[in-house]
């Protein structure tokens, strides 16, 4: 099968969504390849701001009705069981056995998508994230007859994560990708002897985006953090760390990118540090805004912990972003970051949660120039092969293509 006939119907939780720009520019290199895209939202985007590159989608949206469109989510129902009774009612009564009142909802949704994915020729569906997403590809799949797959990331597999039901998803997709070695060692450990098939889909990033300044900055030391302000990210161990910094007479600035239900926390541990002259929150940005704040960094800082209930990270793409950038990462051990993270080899680690380690390790960056020159030397030529955009892309081709061949 070529790629003009690969079809793709990628069911998303949002989209767009500022925060996910990975699985934008994933459409976007995939229909530079030839495939068609067809995005099934299961819900509106409220983001306020886009990333540029949304304008240069082919992909056609088909907006999944909300709970205020029952009747064009029942109007779809009724098409999809008439086109195949027997299979439809089947998946409606295991999903009323279910004991999960939620499924409904879901089995409503992708019905929908099973209609407009039949009507418009998709091939193959594909969800990103292995909860809601993947449970609405999956029943899409059984009511339309159309293979399916998804990507599972992080806290859709760590937190709060039904895992029977995951392992379910897994043995009944044609593939499950994910974006690390610790991901699919985990994901081995639930399928628990099940045929699953696990492959190792990197977040890949544009490479010649993605390149050094042509100058290492100067003047005041300046660390710099992409992230959504939530608790596993581990943000006010940066403050506290960015106040023991400050204690000890370092020169420094650190700008802190992104939005989240942390906000208001951090404002106050700011000011009741005294830190508003040393820490920015300087809410989101860009991608293209975000570039030019790596090219202005020393360091990129990301203290990552496991939060509540297991929600931990998977690899932040902003790491693999500030490496290609040829900036050192100062972090934290947490699931997959020494993917690629190498402790003295192209930035630090620290042990999550403790700001004094963190502090020692920035503070041996800002004293030590010949071990910031090294780490910066060899920061993009560590991501280089491994997260180049070209090469997973094109490994998530193959697989789409065999699966439907």
């Amino acid at each position: 099968m070529t790629a003009s006939e690969c079809v793709v119907g990628y069911v998303l939780r949002k989209f767009p969504v500022l925060s996910e720009t990975f699985i934008l520019n994933e459409i976007l290199a995939l229909e530079a390849r030839g495939v068609e895209i067809h995005i099934f939202p299961l819900a509106p985007s409220r983001d306020p701001r886009f990333h540029p590159g949304v304008g240069r989608l082919k992909a056609t949206m088909h907006h999944v009705p909300g709970p205020s469109e029952i009747e064009s989510l029942l109007r779809h129902a009724l098409r999809a069981e008439q086109r195949h009774p027997a299979r439809f009612r089947r998946h409606l009564l295991r999903v009323l056995g279910s004991g999960r009142p939620e499924m409904l909802w879901r089995f409503l949704q992708a019905a929908y998508v099973a209609d407009r994915a039949r009507r418009v020729r998709v091939t193959h569906l594909h969800a990103h994230f292995a909860n809601h997403p993947a449970t609405v590809a999956h029943l899409a799949s059984k009511m339309a007859g159309i293979p399916f797959s998804f990507t599972a990331h992080a806290y859709d597999i760590y937190r709060k994560a039904d895992l029977r039901f995951i392992a379910r998803k897994m043995a009944e997709a044609k593939f499950t990708a994910t974006i690390s070695d610790y991901n699919v060692a985990f994901l081995q450990s639930i399928a628990k002897g099940r045929p699953a098939r696990i492959e190792l889909v990197r977040n890949g990033v544009d490479m010649e985006r993605f390149a050094p300044a042509p100058a290492p900055p100067t003047g005041s030391f300046r660390l710099l953090t992409v992230s959504r302000l939530v608790e596993k990210k581990g943000i006010p161990v940066l403050v506290e760390a960015c106040r023991l910094l400050r204690d000890r007479g370092l020169d420094f600035h650190c700008e802190i990118v992104g939005k989240g239900e942390q906000k208001a926390l951090l404002e106050r541990q700011i000011k009741e540090a005294r830190l508003e002259r040393v820490v920015d929150l300087v809410g989101p940005l860009a991608h293209d805004e975000v570039l030019q704040s790596f090219h202005r960094a020393h360091a990129v800082v990301l203290p990552c912990i496991v939060a509540e209930h297991g929600n931990r990270d998977g690899l932040p793409v902003s790491i693999v972003e500030a490496l290609a950038c040829g900036v050192p990462v100062v972090a934290t051990p947490v699931s997959a970051i020494p993917e690629a993270v190498g402790d003295g080899v192209n930035g630090l680690l620290a042990p999550p949660g403790d700001a004094v380690a963190l502090a020692d390790a920035i503070e041996r960056l800002i004293r030590d120039p010949d071990l910031l020159a090294r780490l910066r030397a060899a920061a993009r030529h560590s991501v280089l092969e491994r997260f180049d955009e070209r090469r997973t892309i094109a490994r998530l081709h193959e697989l789409f293509l065999e699966q439907v061949a």
